[in-house]
This record gives structure tokens, C-alpha cells and sequence, in this order.
């Protein structure tokens, strides 16, 4: 397997994958788990924003700013 592989995958996990799931799983397989990982980082992150975005309505208008602020 490819250095990339793992390394892409480390990349999304934030440290060194599991020495197992290196060793059972193909370079494409590695691949295709860091494009998942990275994807569900990125819905994750949009979910949160509109979370946000709806938890501040709930704040009046003057002080959104400041929510905000403390929010992100």
C-alpha cells in the first residue's frame, strides 16, 4: 500500500490510523474511508452552522453579534 493512502487517512483522523486497519484494508479501501471520513466532516460542519443560525433567532436582534461570538 501507498504511503498516500495512509497518509491521507491520518490526515482526516487527525493521527496515525489503527496498524490493523492498515494492514486488512486495500489502498483503494483506505482511500475510499478517508473521502467518507472527509465528507462526513463537511456535513457535520454544515449541520453545525445551521444550528447555529437557528439558535440565534432565539436571540433578539442587538445581541446576535455577541451570541455569535460566543457560538463559533
Amino acid at each position: 500500500m501507498a504511503f498516500a493512502d495512509v497518509s491521507g487517512l491520518a490526515s482526516e483522523l487527525g493521527t496515525e490510523p489503527p496498524h490493523g486497519l492498515v494492514e486488512v484494508l486495500t489502498a483503494e479501501e483506505l482511500r475510499t474511508l478517508a473521502e467518507s471520513l472527509a465528507l462526513a466532516k463537511q456535513r457535520q460542519s454544515r449541520a453545525l452552522d445551521a444550528a447555529i443560525q437557528e439558535a440565534l433567532r432565539h436571540v433578539p436582534f442587538v445581541l446576535r453579534g455577541t451570541a455569535e461570538l460566543f457560538l463559533t
